[in-house]
């Protein structure tokens, strides 16, 4: 944080804000800001890492239970859902940098990973048949309304289908950058999609 509105009290234009100062600067730039925070040394090389903030215990295992952060309240789908929110970000630095075809495809590759994510879920036993996605998504969570939006109805699904549609198409500038938009979208649903889920009986999302 200290890094970040440092750089902005310093660089910021007159009246500028700090959303417009971050879209200027570009989330490649900010990235690589953050980029050495992002490693976590060894233990024998640094082992404050392994311990919380005012606390003199160390990280174990064997301390892990039913909380806030244990990792096994932590259901599968959340960190396969986050990587394709990854992917997005991904897709974002390609299109920053002018690498219009591979923006595309990684936004498309993000949309096509949730999808995966929530037939996995429902399906425990689903094939990773890349052919199938499409058609198993639209069978078991289109066809079903599970993925639609109380709102806006099976929209933010309609965008993974015409993102599919047009595999091998080229993209211009501004029709990737919407269909980064529509993939982030598309994980939001499929976030929402997901809780609804975990409130139902298990037999009723078979």
């Amino acid at each position: 944080m200290d890094r970040i509105t440092d750089r902005f009290v310093a660089e910021r234009s007159a009246g500028e804000s700090f959303q417009s100062f971050i879209k200027r600067i570009g989330k490649a730039e900010c990235k690589k800001m953050l980029e050495d925070l992002m490693q976590v040394p060894d233990h024998e090389e640094d082992a404050s890492f392994y311990s919380d903030w005012a606390d003199a215990r160390e990280f174990t295992t064997g301390d892990m239970g039913v909380g806030e952060c244990a990792g096994e309240v932590v259901a599968p789908i959340d960190f396969q859902l986050t990587a394709c929110e990854r992917e997005v970000f991904e897709a974002q630095l390609h299109l920053e940098a002018g690498r219009i075809e591979e923006a595309a495809a990684m936004a498309y590759q993000s949309m096509l990973h949730g999808a995966l994510a929530l037939l996995r879920l429902k399906l425990v036993n689903f094939s990773e048949d890349a052919g199938r996605f499409e058609s198993a998504f639209r069978e078991h969570f289109y066809d079903t309304q599970l993925f639609f939006d109380p709102f806006t109805g099976g929209k933010f699904a309609q965008y993974f289908f015409a993102a599919h549609e047009r595999l091998g198409d080229a993209y211009s500038n501004e029709s990737a950058h919407y269909l980064i938009e529509e993939a982030q979208l598309f994980l939001e649903a499929a976030h929402s999609c997901c809780a609804r889920m975990a409130t139902q009986p298990a037999a009723a999302r078979v």
